[in-house]
């Protein structure tokens, strides 16, 4: 009975905070602060695509999108912050399952300014990625960004800090997150996947590693946060494959908040990944960069508050010297991919109301291919841009645990898989593209339409 009691006076501490839109502080003393939270989102999305030839136009989805449990606090000194994700978030590849999103420390080297995280953790070297699931505007990040900029969550060691208005994190990554302990053979290049991102910041971000586009303190005065960011790696074998390779290896399982990599760590998009040298044990002579730059501007606005956001990047891959490939009989023993993009958003309203838009654009590489037999590779995107157009966003905070998120999405020029079981968008599903054969040609739809309206609570 007495364990019964104090297990219903838990549940109701619990319920207390929740109530209050706090993470549950479970225990404190001089050593120890231990908080609970979580999260979980529903999502429902109508389609019109007017290019699906055999499948109904319109389309109709309801996803349990997030499900989150989150821990935090501080022991002796040292930061922790734990997130796991379960349901439809937990994704099980075939060596693992995939569910971890962070688990990191934070030891001080001079404290309240400069840190080392250790762990898993949110990759900051773009603000679109690192922008965090919780406290987006929208129902979703952009899916043209996610898509092809994406650094999602890795495993690694990053030097971060904070000196006046001047910040900054940098660091190195494993390029495959929760990847199990097997001491595969390899052939290690230097460096490995690094990242860094330095800038000013006007209070616009305490914390590099989750930015917010909404849910921060209301500004009393202009701010104002200017960023450049960079990635950087020189690939390496590993085991049968290869560190980059290994990167975007569960992109069949994508979503649009995607957790880890991009189709240019994907190989049925970029038909240079993962080639061996020659001959085939020799090392890997490939390249991965990407660089990008973003602006943040907070500022009241009357009674309410005006945000302003916007980045710009670009992406290449290089391959050399790796054993001759024949792609629609030309035979490559190199090849280079150049991927560009951006976005903007702005924002108006406080709470209960926000109203928000973004436009969003990239310019993908001719080069991008998928293989449908030995030697034969279609082309998915050609070099023409794509675009998406999402306004408004209208997001109503019901509460400080609950919020509703309604957002109406156009896709312009987005390639489109046919196949017998319907056409696929694949800004949605780039997975599909395996299923194209030699006698069917993905295709450009001019517009895509897309209406979402998205439940979170969290606490």
């Amino acid at each position: 009975m007495k364990n019964l009691l104090k297990w219903i006076g838990a549940l109701v501490l619990l319920l207390g905070f929740t109530a209050q839109g706090k993470a549950a502080e479970i225990f404190k003393n001089d050593d120890l602060d231990f908080n609970i939270g979580g999260r979980f989102q529903e999502l429902g999305q109508i389609d019109i695509n007017n290019g699906d030839r055999i499948r109904n136009k319109v389309r109709v989805y309801l996803f349990n999108v997030e499900d989150r449990l989150t821990a935090f606090g501080d022991f002796k000194g040292f930061k922790y912050h734990l997130e796991i994700a379960f349901g439809g978030e937990d994704i099980n590849s075939s060596n693992n399952a995939q569910n971890l999103k962070e688990f990191n420390a934070d030891i001080p080297i001079i404290p309240d300014m400069v840190y080392v995280k250790v762990g898993q953790f949110k990759v900051p070297s773009n603000l679109s990625s690192a922008d965090y699931e919780g406290n987006l505007l929208f129902t979703q990040r952009s899916p043209l960004l996610n898509m092809f900029f994406n650094a999602g969550y890795d495993n690694g060691l990053s030097l971060w800090g904070k000196m006046g208005k001047l910040d900054g994190a940098g660091g190195v990554i494993s390029g495959s997150p929760n990847l199990p302990q097997r001491y595969l053979p390899e052939l290690f290049n230097f460096p490995p996947l690094t990242f860094l991102r330095i800038g000013y910041s006007d209070e616009i971000d305490a914390d590099p590693f989750h930015p917010l586009q909404t849910g921060f303190k209301k500004p009393d005065s202009t701010k104002f946060a200017f960023h450049l960011n960079g990635m950087y790696c020189q690939d390496s074998n590993a085991g049968h494959s290869t560190d980059l390779a290994l990167a975007g290896g569960n992109l069949n399982t994508f979503s649009a908040n995607g957790d880890f990599g991009n189709v240019l760590m994907y190989s049925n998009w970029n038909p240079y990944l993962g080639r061996l040298n020659n001959p085939v044990n020799g090392p890997v002579s490939a390249t991965f960069t990407n660089l990008s730059v973003d602006t943040q501007v907070r500022a009241p606005l009357g009674d309410t508050t005006m945000t302003f956001q916007a980045q710009a990047g670009w992406s290449n891959f290089k391959a050399s010297s790796f054993a001759p490939i024949t792609i629609n009989g030309a035979v490559q023993t190199s090849g280079e991919l150049n991927i560009g993009g951006g976005e903007i958003m702005a924002s108006v309203g406080d709470n209960p109301w926000e109203v928000a838009g973004r436009f969003s654009m990239v310019i993908p590489d001719e080069g991008l291919k998928y293989s449908y037999a030995a030697g034969k590779y279609g082309r998915i995107t050609g070099s023409d841009p794509i675009y998406e157009v999402t306004l408004p966003s209208i997001t109503w905070h019901m509460n400080e645990n609950a919020k509703l998120v309604a957002d109406a999405e156009l896709q312009f020029n987005v390639p489109v898989t046919p196949s017998d079981d319907g056409a696929y968008v694949i800004t949605q599903m780039p997975s599909q593209v395996t299923n194209i054969s030699a006698t069917q040609n993905i295709f450009r739809e001019p517009m895509i339409t897309v209406g979402r309206m998205m439940f979170q609570y969290s606490f």
